[in-house]
């Protein structure tokens, strides 16, 4: 394949600003050299590259919507935005945690510990989402676990230094010890499928 300003022919190296249709070495038509050849690689990568893309998005199907059980767990994955959004300490809700920020009244001080769980909840559990994207892949389980078990570690570790739990961090831990025993029950449905 010619590099950018080489003859594809004879492989003179070209000024960036030749314009001429023809190379001043040879002779040969720069443009219309091999030029069958050319567009028959690049409809070749272009094949190649639908494949991938094909694979991908069956990965992600077969990972996370091949099944009424994978869509559940894909589902419950969003589930903790809401459960944020009761009290989950002192008080303290996802909303409130907002809408201090949005007016500057938040009291950053007394509330450290409760929006750090909040951010992690959030952030960890996007990492988790991603993760579950690629169930079908290998090693799959043992990566949606690993996230998980990391989620919900960091959750319990933040929650126990803040204390004073609301209903919405009892829904919120049970979400998570939900979603740790679906990635189980999904690896089994994801390799039944793959069967």
């Amino acid at each position: 394949m010619a590099k950018i300003n080489q003859c594809p022919k004879c492989g003179k190296k070209l000024s960036p600003f030749y314009l001429k249709p023809k190379c001043p070495f040879c002779n040969v038509d720069l443009l219309y050299y091999q030029l069958d050849e050319r567009l028959e690689a690049d409809a070749l990568e272009a094949e190649r590259q639908v494949e991938k893309l094909d694979r991908f998005k069956n990965t992600i199907k077969s990972s996370a919507f091949a099944s009424p059980l994978l869509i559940i767990r894909f589902i419950l994955f969003f589930t903790p935005l809401g459960s944020m959004c009761l009290p989950m300490y002192n008080g303290l809700t996802l909303i409130g945690v907002i809408m201090g920020l949005i007016k500057g009244e938040l009291d950053f001080g007394a509330n450290l510990l409760p929006v750090l769980s909040m951010i992690f909840v959030i952030v960890l559990s996007l990492a988790v989402i991603i993760s579950s994207l690629f169930s079908s892949t290998k090693n799959g389980l043992l990566r949606n676990m690993i996230f998980s078990l990391i989620n919900l570690s960091v959750f319990l570790v933040l929650s126990f230094l803040t204390g004073n739990f609301g209903i919405g961090w009892y829904i919120t831990l049970a979400i998570y010890l939900a979603e740790d025993s679906l990635h189980l029950l999904c690896d089994r449905q994801i390799k039944k499928n793959k069967d």
